[in-house]
């Protein structure tokens, strides 16, 4: 599936971001957070909707924690 907004395509079957005829370069959980909203732009997402779905029930500071 393709979703286009202006310039941008976002091609779910492949994994990819395109501005025009180029690759924009995101990461696996960005990706997966822009599938997410756009899958469910017709309802309102929750802080929790998008804890739940894309880090596994992970609260963000403790995503921060890890990183350091």
């Amino acid at each position: 599936m393709r979703y286009r907004f202006e310039e941008f395509a976002f091609d779910i079957d492949r994994r990819e971001l395109h501005r025009g005829a180029e690759v924009v370069s995101i990461t696996p959980q960005v990706f997966d957070l822009l599938e997410y909203l756009i899958r469910n732009r017709e309802r309102v997402v929750s802080k929790d909707d998008l804890i739940n779905a894309i880090w596994n029930g992970v609260s963000f500071p403790m995503l921060r924690l890890q990183r350091a």
